[in-house]
């Protein structure tokens, strides 16, 4: 928020006298503010969460919904730690592989009369070190992410979604207790 106040300088060498003239003085402050844009996620309305999808090779689906409070045109972007659901004890022997990758699917909802943006990414795509690109890569940016062209304040229906069909990659998934994956949500203003 921004203040700003003067004093007007023909007024201000002007005195006052008691039962003379003038017998008072006008003191004039014009005050004003802005608000900026801003963008974050409501309290306690942060995607979390985990999901156990169970056996790997099998088809899953797991949503984390999220409640923004966006007053302007912002972007949403997503990184993957691993690049899919990955094995890290494992070393895998040829023709099998430790990493099985899925779908991420962001969903945005604006407030009424801005819409809604959306879009899939492959997780191998998702992650920083990789070079592929994805609408919705991240970290966040002015010009990087999704991008949602108006404002979300406490509106439902955002979310992210994990799924996969049932694994079907040419490499064999190497046993192991856990194949897991983290995924980071950031978001910035987009004017």
């Amino acid at each position: 928020m921004i203040l700003a106040a003067s004093v007007t300088e023909s007024r201000a060498q002007v005195t006052a006298y008691a039962g003379g003239s003038p017998p008072n003085i006008v003191l004039s402050i014009p005050v004003t503010a802005s608000v900026g844009g801003r963008c974050g996620f409501a309290p306690g309305m942060a995607p979390s969460g985990s999901t156990n999808v169970g056996e790997v090779n099998n088809a899953f689906t797991a949503d984390f919904p999220f409640t923004l409070q966006c007053t302007v045109p912002f972007r949403a972007a997503v990184v993957s730690s691993n690049g899919g659901l990955l094995a890290s004890s494992v070393t895998p022997a040829t023709g099998y592989t430790n990493l099985a990758p899925y779908l991420v699917d962001l969903n945005l909802v604006g407030d009424a009369g801005v819409g809604t943006a959306n879009a899939t990414c492959d997780t191998g795509d998702l992650k920083s070190t990789s070079g592929a690109t994805c609408g919705f890569k991240g970290p966040s940016s002015a010009s990087q992410g999704l991008r949602l062209n108006g404002s979300s304040y406490d509106v439902s229906g955002s979310y992210l979604r994990v799924h996969r069909a049932a694994y079907a990659g040419a490499q064999i998934l190497a046993a192991a207790n856990t194949y897991s994956d983290s995924l980071t949500v950031t978001l910035s203003v987009s004017p």
